[in-house]
């Protein structure tokens, strides 16, 4: 008779009181969530989901994977270490803690744990964007250096810019084929379509669907347009122009995708989900997102066009009448819009000038550190030249992203943002002219796309880009393509031969 051995007895032990230590810890946070807000006891269930898959699942990190890129689009978030602004709001209220993260969190510590036992693996940190991400990060700290602020913002703030870094090493590093890159596309555009039956949902139904949990709003959000007002839908994103602004990047990869010399099945699926996302963008009634749209989607369809005829000007003459047909069919059909667009209203639209003068006052005075990451608020009403006296009414940072970055911090961090943002657009773009693959560069044409967007959306908005942003996400994704591209076309990494391939 075989006896089990010594070692296997302890492993067993071991295995067995680590099970019993889950199931108290499980059991003990359940009894306390009861006593606590819904979206506690939400999270907890959720971490348990998580920790039981990523114990039992074979393919554990790759559905993680794609569950972190739907969570990107869910806003349930925690604060363990809570601080209240008594004056004015900070963008970040403490440490903070987002069902994504959670999900990140468990992807991060399986992916050191590869590097860790198999020493094979390389990290790519694509200096190009880590180098200057850390010098943002230095910047930032010297400039919160002199901010009276409380250690825990200050430390949240430093976490969720460094937050952000790490986000896009994960993805960059491990999108590591078409067929993930193929996957999370598809993710993303079944997220966006979600996103937009819930829009509808609360257009239909005039309110709230009672999910403040994940991150809707409390209020239904209707305003004026002319002389009738107009209901905005915004998912779970808490703001019309926030959907929006997510909405526009998605749209834009869809309308690549039907250039592709993709199966007519797939195109036909790509129709659902454009007509949903495109009538949702439309509810959301944001000008910065239609305005984000034309010059997405003017880049999207020039190089599309391109890439079938080589000839550039009627490429664009083409993009341009399809763009102004659109425009006119949707103005002269859908007369919200049109009220929107054309008659007065009494929206947030005015107050952005002014902004942006005292946004333009700030960097005049503290050009090189700023006045602090998340105190741009606090500092405002010291440097309001504007009229209206802005800050004193209107407690929100400049509606400018880019001009965010330069007031909290200084212009130096601008211009190192910047770097990282031309070089993503110049590696698509080079992707988009490749002829060593037939569908890989449609998508980077609509991630080309999604960053013009991206970059008209931003000079009417802002989003703290840098403080753990869904950004970063899509900037992983694509460099992640452009690494796919090279490694299928046989080009070595860092050889400067990429463009060799490029028309």
């Amino acid at each position: 008779m075989n006896l089990p051995s010594a070692g296997v007895c302890r492993s067993f032990r071991l295995d067995a009181v680590l099970i019993l230590i889950i199931g108290l810890t499980a059991g003990v946070s359940l009894a306390a969530a009861v006593y606590l807000p819904a979206k506690w006891m939400f999270f907890i269930i959720f971490l348990m989901v998580v920790v039981g898959v990523f114990s039992m699942v074979q393919q554990r990190e790759k559905l993680l994977l794609y569950l972190s890129v739907v969570l990107t689009s869910v806003f349930l978030g925690f604060h363990p270490i809570y601080i209240e602004s008594a004056v004015f709001p900070w963008p970040i209220s403490g440490f903070r803690i987002t069902i994504f993260e959670v999900a990140f969190f468990f992807l991060f510590v399986s992916w050191m744990f590869r590097l860790v036992m198999n020493p094979a693996l390389k990290v790519r940190f694509y200096p190009w964007i880590t180098i200057p991400f850390l010098l943002i990060w230095g910047l930032s700290l010297a400039g919160l250096a002199r901010v009276t602020m409380p250690g825990a913002i200050k430390f949240s703030n430093l976490w969720l810019l460094l937050e952000s870094w790490l986000i896009f090493l994960y993805f960059a590093n491990n999108i590591r084929d078409r067929q993930m890159v193929y996957n999370i596309v598809a993710v993303l555009l079944i997220t966006g379509g979600l996103q937009s039956l819930l829009g509808l949902a609360q257009y239909l139904a005039g309110g709230t669907l009672g999910l403040q949990v994940f991150g809707e709003t409390k209020s239904y959000n209707v305003m004026a347009a002319g002389a009738e007002f107009i209901s905005r839908v915004s998912g779970t994103f808490g703001h019309p122009n926030n959907l929006a602004g997510y909405l526009v990047m998605l749209v834009l990869i869809n309308l690549a995708l039907f250039g592709a010399p993709i199966s007519p099945r797939v195109k036909l699926l790509l129709c659902p989900a454009f007509l949903l996302i495109s009538t949702t963008l439309i509810l959301t009634f944001s000008r910065g997102g239609w305005l984000a749209l034309g010059f997405g989607g003017m880049v999207t369809l020039y190089l599309c066009f391109l890439r079938w005829s080589r000839h550039r000007v009627i490429s664009f003459i083409v993009a341009l009448a399809l763009l102004v047909t659109f425009f006119i069919a949707s103005v002269g059909l859908i007369s919200p819009l049109r009220q929107r667009l054309f008659q007065e209203d009494y929206g947030a639209a005015q107050s952005r000038v002014p902004l942006s003068l005292v946004a333009m006052n700030i960097i005049y005075h503290h050009p090189w550190l700023g006045v602090g990451l998340g105190n741009y608020t606090f500092a405002a009403p010291d440097y309001d030249i504007s009229r209206e006296g802005i800050s004193y009414e209107f407690h929100q940072p400049v509606h400018n992203e880019f001009l965010l970055i330069a007031a909290e911090q200084g212009l130096p961090a601008l211009a190192l943002f910047l770097v990282i943002l031309i070089y993503i657009f110049s590696q698509l773009l080079r992707l988009s002219r490749s002829r060593d693959d037939p569908i890989l560069p449609y998508v980077a044409i609509g991630l080309v796309g999604t960053y013009f967007a991206w970059c008209a959306f931003r000079q009417t908005d802002y989003n703290y880009v840098l403080l753990g942003d869904p950004f970063w996400l899509l900037a992983g994704l694509s460099l992640a393509l452009v690494q796919v591209n090279h490694k299928e076309a046989g080009i070595p990494p860092h050889s400067g031969q990429a463009a060799h391939n490029s028309q």
